[in-house]
């Protein structure tokens, strides 16, 4: 799959950004607020995105990326809205989707979204442009001490709401809060979920590489423990991404000759030419 002329070539990166508020342009952020950025900011993210041929991927794409290499582009990211902030959707991440031709992710609280928000939310998703990934029903933080009911409610009842306004089943799962335990990891499996998303900034994701911390290591599950960089950090996560990249793709260059002979060899194959897998020209 690492050298199909049909998947993603080696240095491909997803970056996967979690967003939550954006304030308006000339407003300072609220004292306390950790999480939010200016509407300057956020331009200013978008352009370096934009100059550094950066784009998106839907959870559906980033899921067939990381099972089996799909072909996505070489500098992928997604941006990720947390908890229901529609008039952030609206007022700020759809212009650039629609300016970009990228998509939008959205992890949706289902809980007490009445029929008007409903209607707000059904609007924005016939722009084409959102990507409705599950954040929870109630929003409730699961640890060891959430009871199983509390867990299955939270992860197993936004599916067919979901289903039923936005006419696709979720792929992905975003931790509420980032949290997440192994009792909850497999109930996610049992609903057919294929990724989950914590709120931990580990780093760019790569096919067969999934950066991990001592708490994901321990539920032992990658798929369902990915990371997201904050936006706070703005640009830097996507330098970082292109810098890793970028090594990945010279040590599979450098490599290459030691991994075709192997498949020679224990296979009986040949594996495609280098030079048909990596054009000298790069993004």
């Amino acid at each position: 799959m690492r050298w199909s002329l049909e998947g993603s070539t080696p240095g491909t990166i997803v970056v996967p950004i979690m967003f939550h508020g954006i304030r308006q342009a000339g407003k300072k952020l609220l004292s306390g607020d950790e999480t939010s950025i200016t509407e300057e900011q956020f331009q200013s993210f978008v352009w370096y995105a934009q100059q550094h041929g950066f784009q998106t991927i839907t959870s559906a794409q980033l899921s067939d990326f990381l099972h089996s290499n799909a072909r996505i582009p070489q500098r992928s990211m997604m941006l990720i809205v947390d908890d229901r902030r529609p008039g952030t959707v609206e007022n700020y991440l759809l212009p650039a989707a629609q300016e970009n031709n990228w998509m939008v992710t959205l992890g949706w609280i289902i809980g007490n979204t009445n029929h008007d928000l409903w209607a707000w939310m059904e609007r924005l998703n016939a722009s084409g442009r959102l990507d409705i990934q599950a954040h929870g029903y109630n929003h409730a933080y699961i640890t060891e001490q959430t009871s199983e009911t509390v867990i299955r409610k939270e992860i197993l009842n936004p599916i067919p709401i979901i289903e039923q306004h936005f006419g696709k089943r979720p792929v992905a799962f975003i931790w509420p809060g980032g949290n997440f335990t192994l009792l909850a990891v497999a109930i996610a499996h049992e609903g057919g979920y294929q990724l989950g998303f914590t709120a931990f900034s580990r780093g760019p994701l790569m096919f067969n590489w999934i950066p991990q911390g001592e708490q994901e290591r321990l539920v032992a599950d990658p798929l369902m423990t990915l990371p997201r960089s904050w936006s706070t950090d703005q640009t830097l996560p996507l330098d970082i991404g292109e810098q890793i990249g970028a090594a990945a793709r010279a040590e599979a260059i450098s490599n290459y000759p030691q991994e075709a002979e192997y498949y020679r060899m224990y296979c009986s194959g040949e594996l495609p030419a280098l030079a048909d897998i990596l054009p000298t020209s790069t993004p």
